[in-house]
């Protein structure tokens, strides 16, 4: 028996106004195939989604996600072409198969998870408005014709969020997992507790969220676009605006669960734990509250008893909230100096038999007792049918012989102890801090807002990497179970700056994981998608960097012969971004060739006057330096006509290749 979403509203009347050409629309991620059919799919009076037995959910996600974009919803009078939700099993669970053209479009899908995710295709094949939450009823709303087979090369399509540094609202939340849901990613790693801020309220420990309501949401030395002051953490000090409540988590699982993410949540120990050892002294090694104020904090939650049952407490309340199969211990970052000095702990590690005389690892004995930890805590979380996930810390050493079988390391710091990892049988998540740390500049164009890490880590550099090194046995290929991005939030201190940081890397994210590598081989031609896929971004009301498409304008040693000083017509793309007083923004990127390329002077005609230049010695070759470039239309000009001129030589002789590619900015 089929399901049918008949609501009284129905589509207004729609449109094709002229002849459209079909193009195949600029789908992210890479889908396995792709091909364009003959003529188009109309929304119309009278369309219909029809919904086969257990699509109930997604049947509604798409009514509504049209209703909202389009202003009316479908509806079941006229000749409109149906919209047809099916489950195929043999297709694999979330793979899905779709098929549009002028009688109607069909999404089949292994499971509910495939049907949802031939849902997202089916609208990037629509306007991009398609993705907005005000309606937009004089949009064309017709698609080309489609024919696409997918499926993901990654179980874990993953995003890190960090709640605990800088709180975000609910209502944050939730967008932020439909805009992962865009991308078909499925997997929210939410770091909800850490030195700066406890954010999860556990009823039977109801301090632990009031030790940080009182100080201020964050410090104006962390607004990292705030010209006033120098960008930087407060590492340690604490940060108020707010907690979630349990109804609130409630509410924000089960919106996930609709969208087809697991939310794995973070409860850090033994390091990290400020904020909790404040609320409660007793669960530290000391029993006294801690002593310095640093995230990286030297006071370390104790393995007494007391300590042990707090742990066993709070897990036990995160599982009831969080019905997903993993929690996340942390494990990162702890110095061992309390430990080594506790005379209690020492006598444990002793009793346990974790000693280790090694000079050459002073602190062996005491990473063999967070093993053990670990370890008792994996055990307690398995009675319930979990599985822990531990930085990469939990794995040093000698540890990754002692933990527990069925654990999920995350290596940050190693990519090669992903590769150990995956090898000696354990799941992994590549997180590497090269390039998937957001908390990280994404280029070197000027008026980045600041970050911790330099990098800058692009979205070009997430596309390429590599999931699967040679090093891995055939068994460790098969323990790769994907990647994620980390939103590590110190100077991410309001939710546009979080956004910002996340987007458009989060594309990237979902193309690595989601495509196959050979299927993604082409980052450039990635990259031009993704120019065309910012308008989504835009649509779902992101604050997010705008991507122009990788190779604007390309010199050769033809060209550079030809003509000195260069005048070429900018993209009416760019020339539309300048009539709306964006900054343009070009950066010289050497390729090949013997020498690079001297530019001593860029200038932006309109109408072939010269209305701005900017002036300096760039060099791109090799070793480039100063070879980016900022240029802005007068405010109130409106030239027909808008060229770039480029004064330039080749640094000894003209046998160079390279692009200049543009971007824009606000």
């Amino acid at each position: 028996m089929r399901f049918r979403l008949i609501p009284s509203a129905v589509f207004a009347s729609f449109s094709l106004c002229g002849v459209v050409r079909a193009e195949m629309p600029a789908l992210i991620p890479l889908p396995a195939r792709a091909e364009l059919k003959e003529g188009r799919f109309v929304l119309k009076p009278g369309t219909r989604v029809v919904a086969g037995k257990g699509l109930e959910n997604e049947a509604s996600f798409l009514t509504e996600r049209l209703l909202r974009s389009t202003g009316q919803a479908p509806g079941s009078a006229g000749d409109g072409a149906e919209i047809r939700l099916e489950i195929v099993p043999a297709l694999g669970a979330e793979a899905y198969a779709l098929s549009s053209g002028p009688s109607g479009a069909t999404v089949r899908g292994g499971s509910a998870a495939g049907v949802f995710y031939g849902i997202q295709t089916f609208l990037q094949s629509l306007p991009a408005a398609a993705f907005g939450s005000v309606a937009a009823p004089k949009e064309d709303w017709s698609a080309p014709a489609l024919l696409v087979e997918d499926n993901p090369t990654c179980a874990w399509r993953g995003m890190h969020l960090d709640s605990s540094r800088h709180f975000q609202p609910k209502a944050f939340i939730l967008k932020f997992l439909d805009a992962m849901a865009a991308h078909k990613l499925n997997r929210l790693h939410w770091h909800l507790v850490d030195s700066e801020g406890w954010r999860l309220e556990i009823r039977k420990y109801p301090k632990l969220t009031e030790v940080s309501k009182d100080a201020p949401a964050y410090y104006p030395e962390e607004i990292p676009t705030n010209p006033s002051f120098r960008a930087k953490y407060r590492y340690g000090h604490l940060h108020g605006g707010g907690h979630y409540t349990q109804d609130d988590v409630r509410e924000i699982v089960a919106h996930a669960a609709k969208r087809h993410i697991t939310i794995v949540p973070e409860i850090e120990f033994p390091g990290h734990a400020m904020a909790a050892l404040m609320a409660y002294p007793e669960i530290g090694t000391t029993g006294k509250p801690p002593t310095a104020v640093s995230n990286i904090t030297t006071d370390l939650i104790g393995v007494h008893p007391k300590a042990m049952n707090f742990l066993k407490d709070v897990l036990d309340e995160t599982m009831e909230l969080f019905p997903g199969p993993w929690i996340h211990f942390g494990g990162d970052e702890a110095p061992k100096v309390q430990w080594k000095n506790d005379p209690y702990t020492q006598k444990r590690i002793d009793e346990l038999g974790l000693r280790v005389n090694d000079p050459q690892h002073p602190n062996a004995s005491e990473d063999r007792l967070q093993a053990w930890m670990f370890n008792e805590m994996a055990a307690h979380v398995a009675r319930k049918g979990r599985k822990a996930v531990g930085w990469e810390e939990i794995m040093h050493g000698e540890n990754i012989r002692h933990l527990a079988k069925g654990s999920v390391i995350m290596p940050w710091l190693s990519a090669a102890n992903g590769v150990k990892a995956a090898n000696a049988g354990y799941g992994v998540v590549h997180t590497a801090v090269s390039p998937f740390y957001l908390d990280s500049y994404q280029s070197k164009d000027p008026g980045e807002p600041g970050a911790l890490y330099q990098g800058p880590f692009t979205a070009e550099q997430i596309h390429r990497f590599n999931l699967f090194p040679d090093s891995l046995t055939p068994e460790g290929r098969g323990n790769i179970l994907g990647a994620q991005c980390q939103l590590w939030t110190e100077l991410m201190p309001r939710t546009d700056d979080v956004e910002y940081q996340a987007f458009p890397r989060t594309c990237a994210l979902a193309e690595l994981t989601w495509t196959a590598p050979e299927r993604r081989a082409d980052t450039e031609e990635f990259m031009n998608r993704l120019a065309a896929h910012g308008a989504r971004l835009t649509a779902m009301g992101l604050n997010h960097r705008r991507s122009a498409p990788p190779a604007s304008l390309k010199w050769t040693p033809a060209f550079l012969t030809a003509s000195r000083p260069w005048v070429v017509a900018l993209p009416a793309e760019t020339r539309a971004k300048l009539l709306a007083g964006e900054t343009l923004t070009l950066h010289f990127a050497y390729q090949e060739g013997a020498h690079g390329l001297d530019v001593t002077a860029v200038e932006l005609l309109a109408d072939g006057k010269a209305v701005a230049e900017d002036r300096h010695d760039g060099f791109t070759g090799t070793h480039p330096r100063q070879a980016d470039y900022q240029l802005k239309l007068p405010a109130g000009s409106k030239p027909e006509r808008v060229e770039l001129k480029v004064t330039a030589k080749g640094s000894g002789g003209d046998d160079s290749h390279g692009e200049i590619r543009l971007g824009t900015r606000p």
